[in-house]
């Protein structure tokens, strides 16, 4: 991870190497710790080092891109004069205005420099998960990232932007024969983490749903814990509420805006200031992230936006921007579900017979335009009948339409936890009525 004056000196050193109308140059370098462990042994204890600078040259509206490992003056330099040359040779993109301008910004980095987490640190908290599966004969597999990473960026209009964070993502899953359960935690602390207690609850799963029975496939209640709803949401935050697919009118948000698509009691925010959310105050061009409200009380109200699409469809500019080259347009990174007003222990009471899902897995989307989405329950699927969790279940492949899905919330908890890594969604459970199961699985 580069500190900020070594930042700013490298990209004083490529705004400076070239002669061009604009000039953007950025460098995000993470430090990434990896400790993935199975069968209650690791097999991968390591950390990898990541830096980059990319660059955007453009003269008048012909833009040259590159991107670099070589932060060393020359290194930059050299990744300059290439850009320049890219963009001499471009064909004009009539489309594009400017770079964008300086604004005023927001700090939610960490005040002090992330502390490094060491891969004995990592091997600790594994044994501590281990030896709680052990006590119940349970196998342990899953991973620990830890994760310190900055974001520079600068523009020849003015802008110098760097701030810093750093995040851990846990996943646990305890197995015996015929049964799993999963637990995960996604924090800005290392030392947040209770992996005892984390491991207790994957633990308490596995057990619960041992010796699981088959149910028919239909459509049933369900109560979905938060990672699963979080899975749900990710993917309309890819396919539905980004600009590009906004410009291009294939998404359902860019032809119902300003219409209602999904029940009353789901709102929708981005808002990267969220205390429980993880991330940086500015986007990839070095804009300051702005909270927006893409639903609201169901209607369709926005989408977020990078310089390029503001622009060209007459928007303001919220600050999503995606490291440059990308394809995707501009992406929310830190969506947050508005709770609801029932406690989380109570939901299992409102159902009369349902299912409750753990989180789902091979989660795929079938049909973009109807937002028809496919995957498999996983690590914890139970019955509930009158109110209780009576019996474990196998695994079934679910498909739904996502928005028509959240047209059929009944209840959401008011409590949240913070899912996901790189795309985070602040999300709640939620019991949800006439959730189609299509077919058994093997699994």
């Amino acid at each position: 991870m580069l500190d900020k004056n070594r930042t700013r000196e490298l990209l004083e050193i490529g705004l400076k190497s070239v002669k061009a109308d604009q000039i953007e140059v950025g460098i995000f370098s993470t430090e990434r710790g990896t400790t993935r462990f199975a069968n209650s042994i690791i097999h991968q204890n390591m950390v990898v080092e990541s830096p980059y600078l990319w660059a955007r040259v453009i003269l008048k509206n012909k833009i040259g891109g590159i991107a670099t490992k070589e932060l060393h003056p020359e290194g930059v330099k050299n990744a300059m004069q290439k850009a320049l040359e890219l963009a001499e040779h471009q064909k004009p993109d009539k489309e594009f205005k400017s770079l964008p301008k300086p604004g005023a910004k927001r700090r939610i980095g960490l005040k002090k420099e992330p502390v490094f987490v060491t891969p004995e640190e990592r091997a600790k908290a594994v044994e501590q998960i281990v030896k709680v599966c052990k006590k119940d004969n349970l196998e342990a597999a899953g991973v620990i990232h830890t994760s310190r990473y900055s974001l520079g960026v600068a523009n020849s209009l003015g802008i110098f932007n760097y701030d810093w964070s750093a995040d851990t993502w846990v996943s646990i899953t305890a197995m015996s024969d015929d049964s799993s359960g999963y637990a995960s935690a996604y924090v800005k602390n290392f030392d947040d983490v209770d992996f005892t207690a984390l491991a207790e609850k994957a633990v308490e799963k596995a057990i619960a749903s041992k010796n699981p029975i088959e149910i028919e496939p239909g459509k049933y209640t369900v109560l979905l814990e938060e990672p699963a709803v979080a899975e749900l949401i990710s993917f309309l935050d890819f396919y539905e509420f980004g600009a590009k697919a906004y410009d291009e009118r294939r998404s359902v948000i860019s032809k119902k805006m300003g219409k209602r698509i999904t029940g009353k009691n789901i709102t929708i925010i981005e808002d990267a200031y969220h205390p429980k959310t993880i991330g940086l105050p500015f986007d990839f061009e070095g804009v300051p992230k702005k909270k927006v409200v893409i639903i609201q009380n169901g209607i369709a109200k926005n989408v977020v936006f990078d310089s390029f699409y503001a622009q060209k469809l007459g928007k303001k500019n919220t600050g999503h921007a995606l490291p440059q080259p990308n394809t995707m347009g501009p992406l929310p990174l830190n969506l947050v579900i508005k709770p609801g007003k029932i406690p989380r222990a109570k939901m299992i009471e409102a159902i009369e017979k349902g299912i409750l899902v753990t989180r789902f897995w091979y989660t795929r989307m079938v049909d973009p335009d109807k937002t028809l989405l496919t995957g498999m329950t996983r690590d914890g699927t139970f019955l509930i009948e009158d109110g209780k969790i009576t019996k474990g279940l196998k695994n079934m492949r679910f498909l739904i339409n996502v928005y028509e899905t959240l047209k059929s919330v009944r209840l959401i908890s008011k409590e949240t936890v913070l899912c996901g890594e790189g795309i985070s969604v602040v999300a709640p459970a939620m019991v949800i009525d006439n959730f189609n199961f299509a077919s058994k699985t093997h699994y």
